[in-house]
This record gives structure tokens, sequence and C-alpha cells, in this order.
């Protein structure tokens, strides 16, 4: 049996997700302390450590598997790099599908951002299959892609803040029409 098969092992990280969870309701990640964690986890620090290196390393491998989960399940042409609007519009479908659990983690991360190089390495994925914006100077093409993710995560951070008052299909829509359109056919 592999360690990672163990059931002990399974036990004890089930307990760290747990416990790491219910304080997410609570508070912001970056103030989450290894030893409230610990201590709600029933575990001792050492065997904390034996799994994850920081609080930091647990949260990204949280938001790894959300956004495995999002392209295993939900993306439909992660091979299809120029469907931005479709890419816009399934994330954020997805993201209000995850109710409470995406909220903390993207609205209410604290210094952890939710957006940075984690959500940064996911994206690659679309690269793999061809890069729509390959042709442009490494560092352009770098502030492009910040901008989607940005505008994608902040979208969704607003329409949580206003209480969801938009439709989720309507703000998929409108996400998508602004990541690719920008604002200008909506000025009237």
């Amino acid at each position: 049996m592999n360690a990672s098969q163990d059931p002990r092992i399974t036990r004890t990280r089930a307990a760290i997700r747990q416990a790491f969870e219910e304080l997410m309701a609570e508070k912001n990640a970056d103030r989450i302390k290894v030893k409230e964690l610990t201590d709600r986890a029933g575990i001792n620090r050492k065997t904390f450590y034996l799994h994850y290196e920081t609080i930091e390393a647990l949260f990204d491998e949280v938001v790894n598997e959300l956004m495995d989960e999002f392209f295993e399940h939900y993306e439909m042409t992660a091979d299809v790099p120029e469907d931005i609007d479709g890419h816009a519009q399934r994330f954020f479908l997805f993201l209000a599908s995850q109710g409470e659990r995406a909220e903390r983690f993207v609205c209410h991360a604290g210094s952890y951002d939710f957006g940075g190089q984690v959500y940064a390495e996911q994206m690659n994925r679309y690269k793999q299959a061809g890069d729509p914006f390959g042709w442009l100077p490494r560092d352009e093409e770098e502030l492009v892609l910040n901008f989607i993710r940005t505008t994608a995560l902040d979208f969704y951070r607003q329409w949580v803040r206003s209480g969801r008052a938009v439709s989720e299909q309507r703000a998929a829509e409108l996400l998508a029409h602004l990541t690719c359109n920008g604002v200008s056919d909506l000025l009237k």
C-alpha cells in the first residue's frame, strides 16, 4: 500500500481540510494560524507539517482542486483558447454554482490572491492547445492575461458583494461581453 492510500493519512488530510474550510467560513485565510487549525483538526503541529509546508500550500491545494474540477467538468473547450467568451461564461457559472465555498476562496481569501500564481498556472492549460496571444511580446501577453484573470475574478466578487442581484446567466453573458469587447458598444 502506498502512503497516499494509507487510511490514517487519508483521515488526517480530511481532518485538516475540514478544519481549514470551517476556519475559512469564520475568517480570511491569511488570519488562520497553524495552531488553531491543528487544534480544530485534532492533530499536532508536527503532523500538519508532514502534510503541508504552510497554510498557503494548503490554500493552493484547495484552489488547484477547485480549478481542476472546473476543467474536468465545466470547461468544454479548453483545447480552443480562442473561445474566450465561452471560457469567461463557464468560469463565472462554475464559481456561482459553488456557493459559499467559492465565495470563501475567491472573495474572502485575505491577502491570498486567488487570481495570482495558481490561477495563472491554470490558465496555461489553454495555452497548451494554442496561444491566441502568443504573437504579442511576452510582457504584453502577460498584461493581457492578467487583465482577463482580474476582470473575471473582480466581476465575480462584485456580483457577490451586490447580493447576486443580476441573474447568473445574465452576469455570465456580461462578463463574456466585457472580456471580449469592452464597454464601447454598451455606451448609450
